[in-house]
């Protein structure tokens, strides 16, 4: 099988995970048409020297199955629409409040009315222009103009309104104290009753370039007749405020602060015309009614009665199922690889199988991280970014996979890139081809070496396990959101990936009542358990994340958007939730470095007994620790973590390796400092470290937490005599063992050399 794509074809899955029976459908395009081939692999191993990569997978046996590949057309770019027939047939009046975060130099849609035979758009150009144009069914054009209208960042209300006695159409624009108007007849009214009303975008019969709105909008509503502006903006302002008292014009009134995690716009009006939103623009967003009172749009709604559309957002590409592929119902579990291939080209899409009965076939599961995969998905920071290159401290040469997302901006964007207006993303979707999510995905953030990070770096993780012959069963983020710590009961051992960064208050908790189970749990990575995300309770295969308060990010949320608009929770860290990761995994994150990793240094308390099972068969001697690795050559490093009791750490838990000479690289995480000072760096700042840590829990559990990104680099290099892996597997031996921990162990006074442990 080819390891490296040639995206001539390209695509994804409707999910990425399924269980033995489930029927995958691929949606596919390609540069034109063309005829390929689709085979199914079950991953072995990604075997690395630290440059070179070499794939090895197995065939697994499905009915020959082709497809025809066509080119698709991805629709980028969110807006509210409202059902047909909104308007009636007669006179009507249209307004709302905006406020634009982005004038494109181009214009943009703000709203438009169409039939598909006549109708009209609003758009909005530099310098505040407001235009109209209005098309009738035998083609003839009406356009009309208002100079300094709506300003970047500044609430304004627009009025449109068309008048069938006297064949005219209206647009008003109130911005600031100042009200500018303009007026011109039309040949017929402007579209039929049958029209599609939308806000934010323009309709199929008007230029497909003209992009979606970005800004925000509030108050949509549409009365019966064409009406004064004065007394129709009076009418809109009374709806901004909350005032739902009989108003026998209206015909429809959207209130965008009620059902706030659906996909509806709900209808306060008199007959019901619930609209939808596309493309999912963000919500729980301040509106112009918002004063800083409250910061949860949960305890005061008028205040979050907008909804702000973007030029870029993307829930769904939209692209048709190509074909399906139906997983033998004895599939095994593990990480499989869907080829797609033909003359244009190929690509890989990996998906996970969870078994059908959970732990029948190992008494290990690895819980793969896809939250954080789905976080970083099409990540675009290197392509214009804040400064990656500084972080990382050295040149970074572009992939194939870059140079192909820097070409397709329809493709989306991950919860690290900021919006065409500057404002976070704060929603991903699995909906889309996501290209960091490969078996060959390199990252600048995966330090000197292979480059691997996130799922390529799991992959290591797979293949030392394939390697071992330790077997192992998949369950997902996805799984463990929706089932809770059932999906982690019938295992004796979990193991997590490199990076498990990303958790809903669903997935947390099960990890956490599978620890207080009894249940054991390897923490193999560093960084994780450390922002909250929320899964949309329509689109579950879509997350959403506030960076609110503090730690180390790449936008930051607005104030008063700190809360989520899927369940209302507090987004930001979980460690400013009040549920630090130390008390979850004994270590908790305290900065990053891109650059080079580090070996550990043993600590005394890797001669206390209750350890002793980590340094036997196969034997684990001396010091440093893992000073090879494939993640910046050692095993601790890139994201790193360490115990602190202050903040959770079991007083009882062991520290049994650090690493505390880190290169001025590693930086400390916002949330450690209160204080700016020179000090923050790995030479200078005793807290920039990272700690191996042990525990046992109350109920006959335990914990192992490497605290490092980069010790799957370590684990999965194969050009040394690896410790790290010999520890690893010593681990493992004990963890899956069904002789319970005892926290009532008691430790001896360690004197010995921690060097020599024989």
């Amino acid at each position: 099988m080819k390891l490296a794509p040639d995206f001539g074809i390209i695509g994804y899955t409707d999910r990425w995970t399924y269980r033995p029976g489930d029927t995958v459908s691929l949606h596919l395009s390609a540069a034109c048409e063309t005829s390929a081939a689709v085979r199914l692999h079950r991953f072995r191993r990604l075997i690395s020297d630290g440059a070179a990569l070499e794939l090895a997978s197995e065939g697994v046996a499905i009915p020959p199955l082709a497809v025809t590949v066509t080119p698709q057309r991805t629709i980028i770019g969110s807006w509210f629409e409202a059902p047909r027939e909104t308007t009636g047939n007669g006179s009507f009046t249209i307004g709302f409040l905006v406020q634009p975060t982005r004038i494109a130099a181009g214009g943009s849609a703000l709203c438009s009315l169409t039939d598909g035979r006549s109708g009209f758009v609003v758009g909005l150009s530099l310098g505040g222009t407001v235009w109209l144009e209005c098309r009738s069914g035998s083609r003839e054009t009406t356009r009309l103009r208002i100079d300094n209208g709506p300003v970047e960042d500044r609430w304004a209300a627009l009025l449109i309104s068309y008048d069938r006695s006297s064949e005219t159409m209206s647009i008003h624009c109130r911005s600031g104290q100042s009200i500018r108007s303009a007026s011109g007849v039309v040949p017929e009214r402007p579209s039929g009753a049958n029209a599609v009303f939308r806000i934010g975008a323009a309709g199929p019969d008007f230029d497909p370039a003209l992009p979606s709105f970005d800004g925000r909008i509030e108050s949509p509503a549409i009365w019966r007749g064409a009406l004064a502006p004065s007394d129709t903006f009076a009418r809109l302002d009374r709806l901004a405020d909350g005032d739902t008292n009989a108003d026998e014009d209206l015909l429809a009134a959207w209130d965008f602060s009620r059902e706030m995690a659906s996909a509806t716009a709900f209808d306060i009006g008199p007959y019901g015309r619930h609209g939808r939103f596309v493309n999912l623009p963000t919500r729980a967003v301040k509106g112009s009614r918002w004063d800083g009172q409250e910061q949860s749009w949960l305890h005061a709604p008028r205040g979050y009665a907008s909804v702000h559309f973007h030029c870029d957002d993307l829930l769904d590409a939209g692209w048709p199922s190509a074909a399906t592929l139906v997983l033998p119902e004895d599939i095994a579990s593990g990480i499989y690889l869907i080829e797609i291939a033909g003359e244009l080209g190929r690509d890989t899409l990996p998906i996970f199988v969870t078994p059908r009965r959970r732990g029948e076939s190992a008494s290990l599961a690895w819980l793969a991280p896809t939250f954080t995969y789905l976080a970083y998905a099409n990540d675009r920071c290197l392509l214009h970014g804040a400064n990656p290159e500084v972080l990382a401290n050295r040149l970074i040469v572009l992939t194939a996979n870059d140079c192909e997302l820097a070409g397709h901006y329809e493709y989306g964007l991950s919860l690290y890139d900021t919006h065409m207006d500057g404002s976070g993303v704060s929603y991903s979707s699995r909906r889309r081809p996501c290209l960091t999510f490969r078996h060959n995905q390199r990252a600048w953030q995966g330090g000197l070496g292979s480059g691997l990070w996130n799922f390529g770096a799991d992959l290591l993780v797979a293949s030392w396990l394939d390697r071992e012959g330790i077997p192992f069963e998949i369950i997902t983020d996805d799984v463990l959101d929706a089932e809770g710590a059932k999906a982690l009961s019938p295992y004796r051992c979990v193991l997590t990936g490199s990076h498990p960064e990303y958790h809903t208050t669903r997935s947390h908790d099960a990890v956490g009542q599978y620890l207080g189970d009894g249940g054991r749990l390897i923490y193999l990575g560093g960084n994780g358990f450390y922002w909250r995300v929320s899964t949309h309770p329509d689109y579950p295969e879509t997350i959403e994340l506030r960076r609110a308060e503090d730690g180390n990010r790449s936008w930051a949320s607005e104030p008063g958007e700190y809360y989520h608009a899927f369940d209302g929770s507090y987004g930001g860290l979980w460690r400013r939730n009040g549920r630090f990761p130390q008390a979850l995994v004994g270590v908790g994150y305290v900065g990053q470095g891109f650059f080079r990793s580090h070996p550990y240094r043993l600590q005394a308390a890797a001669c206390d007994p209750r350890v002793g099972f980590l340094f036997d068969n196969p034997p684990v001697s001396g010091t440093p620790l893992g000073d090879f690795g494939l993640s910046g050559g050692g095993a601790a490093g890139i994201e790193i973590d360490r115990a602190d009791t202050a903040l959770g750490t079991p007083a009882h838990a062991l520290v049994i390796a650090t690493t505390d000479m880190l290169d001025n690289s590693y930086v400390l995480a916002n949330e450690e400092v209160l204080v700016n000072r020179p000090t923050v760096t790995g030479g200078l700042s005793p807290m920039l470290r990272t700690d191996l840590v042990f525990f046992e829990t109350e109920t006959g559990g335990a914990v192992l937490s490497t605290g490092s990104v980069a010790w799957a680099g370590s684990l999965g290099d194969p050009r040394a005599k690896n410790d790290v892996a010999a520890l690893t597997k010593n681990a493992l031996r004990r963890f899956l063992d069904p002789a319970p921990f005892s926290l009532n162990a008691v430790s001896t006074n360690v004197t010995r050399d921690p060097t020599v442990l024989s």
